[in-house]
């Protein structure tokens, strides 16, 4: 006698194992989204910064992607957490390539915590050009896509 699971294609077999052996990790990071974190402190922008980017955190993205921002040019990155579950914007590389105005200094291991529905602004100004990754560190997130670049470019 054939059972269900014989009749499909085994491509189909593996693509459902592989779902199923993915749903505790769903289900974990579900029960993520009610936990808060602490939120970074704002720095204050620049007196002469060039503009304002804003970057948007949501459920495993980050937009834009990539983020273009100029060598020498004054920016306030502002971090928007549209998510109900909090995110950072972790970035170590880059934040050590920019300098920051005075008073305030570089994020804490290179990444900024931000909470549920929060938004926090980051003054800075990128000193190298280059590609630098950009993760959200918690618990699987850059797994499931929450990557993305920032080019500094001249």
């Amino acid at each position: 006698m054939t059972t269900f699971m014989d009749r499909l294609p085994r491509p189909c077999v593996a693509r459902a194992a592989v779902r199923i052996a993915a749903l505790p990790f769903v289900i974990a990071i579900a029960g993520c989204a009610g936990t808060t974190a602490p939120v970074a402190q704002s720095t204050a922008p620049p007196d002469n910064a060039a503009g304002t980017v804003t970057v948007v955190l949501a459920d495993f993205s980050f937009s834009p992607d990539p983020i273009t921002l100029h060598v020498g040019a004054p920016v306030r990155l502002r971090l928007v957490n549209q998510s109900t579950g909090g995110h950072d914007f972790s970035a170590p590389k880059f934040f050590a390539a920019s300098s920051f105005p005075a008073g305030s200094a570089a994020p804490t291991d290179g990444g900024v915590e931000v909470g549920p529905k929060q938004t926090v602004e980051v003054a800075l100004t990128p000193q190298t050009a280059g590609t630098y990754p950009v993760t959200c560190t918690h618990f699987l997130h850059s797994l499931f896509g929450m990557t993305a670049t920032i080019d500094v470019v001249r």
